[in-house]
């Protein structure tokens, strides 16, 4: 079994830019992590909308009209967000899979990143949210986020979206999923991906050593606390053995041929740099076409912040997009 790999390139692991805003890393009330976890999901949404209303796109990404629904899955209605360019279609689909480390955010949370790709990109979006840990093990959260690729593409017609163009994104354990619903789409027939989107993922839990970019950044006064020695999320899995199935770590499975095309967003100043780098490197290995971009001086999860370099990325993300406008 794959537990480490080469990386696509060596990056020089520099310090954050000065303006960057660092975060203390989340102390979790375990103790009842529903209320505390609700309680933190209202601070952020009401951090991040301070942050987007002073921006100039504020206005024009509201204007994007949304539509909540769901997709029932095993009983369980999981809600989704579509996201409705302006003009007549057929817009390319876009899956969007908000991160959280698994066990954090919801649709809110990461509202303003869907509305900036309907708007400037006139691309549908589908965002989903899927089911959390710890109430939620693996592969729950992943089963619903496959169950919403389904019905993203059955019903295309609804929000005048282009099943030929269909592409899944997501950061952190959102670009995880993302990685994984394309081994998903190849190994169950479908649905058909035509390009996968990573924005900083994880991509495997079976590191027996920390990567240099963990040493450099994920001590806590870079945002994250990462030590994969001592392992990575376990309240994610039922059992500690569910971390080597490659729909957990897709970085291991024993094969990546024959996967969409792939796009990485990625963080200079973020612990799971390497990760990222490591299955571009596989990726590249195996015939899968590759296009990186890093982007220096920024910490992990800067997608939902307000820096020049969080339009540049989502600008590249709208880019990459088969059938996207920019």
């Amino acid at each position: 079994m794959i537990t480490t790999y080469r990386k696509y390139f060596e990056p020089a692991y520099g310090d954050p830019l000065p303006g960057t805003r660092i975060q203390a890393p989340e102390v979790c009330d375990m103790e009842d992590f529903g209320k505390w976890r609700k309680m933190h999901h209202l601070q952020t949404i009401a951090d991040l909308t301070n942050d987007i209303k002073s921006c100039y796109c504020y206005r024009p990404i509201m204007e994007i009209e949304t539509t909540d629904t769901a997709v029932d899955r095993d009983g369980a209605q999981i809600p989704l967000r579509i996201y409705h360019p302006q003009g007549e279609g057929p817009f390319p689909i876009m899956l969007f899979i908000h991160g959280g480390g698994w066990r954090m955010n919801n649709l809110d949370i990461y509202d303003y990143v869907p509305r900036y790709f309907a708007k400037y990109g006139h691309v549908a979006v589908v965002s989903v949210d899927y089911r959390l840990a710890p109430e939620y093990k693996f592969p729950t959260g992943l089963e619903d986020a496959y169950a919403a690729l389904e019905w993203a593409v059955a019903n295309a017609g609804s929000y005048r979206g282009d099943p030929g163009s269909v592409t899944v994104c997501g950061d952190s354990a959102g670009g995880n999923f993302s990685a994984v619903l394309c081994l998903m789409s190849r190994d169950r027939g479908g649905p058909a991906i035509h390009k996968q989107i990573l924005l900083y993922p994880a991509t495997t839990f079976l590191l027996k050593e920390r990567t240099e970019s963990e040493k450099r950044y994920g001590n806590g006064d870079h945002f994250l606390i990462i030590n994969s020695e001592l392992g990575m999320v376990n309240d994610y899995f039922a059992d500690q053995k569910d971390a080597e199935n490659p729909y957990a770590s897709p970085l291991n499975a024993d094969s990546l041929r024959d996967l969409p095309p792939a796009c990485f967003i990625s963080a200079e100043c973020d612990p799971l740099l390497d990760q990222a780098l490591m299955y571009a490197a596989r990726l590249q290995d195996e015939g899968v076409p590759v296009d990186y971009h890093l982007y220096t001086g920024v910490l992990h999860a800067f997608i939902n912040q307000t820096y020049q370099k969080t339009f540049e990325a989502m600008d590249d993300i709208i880019a990459a997009v088969p059938g996207s406008y920019r």
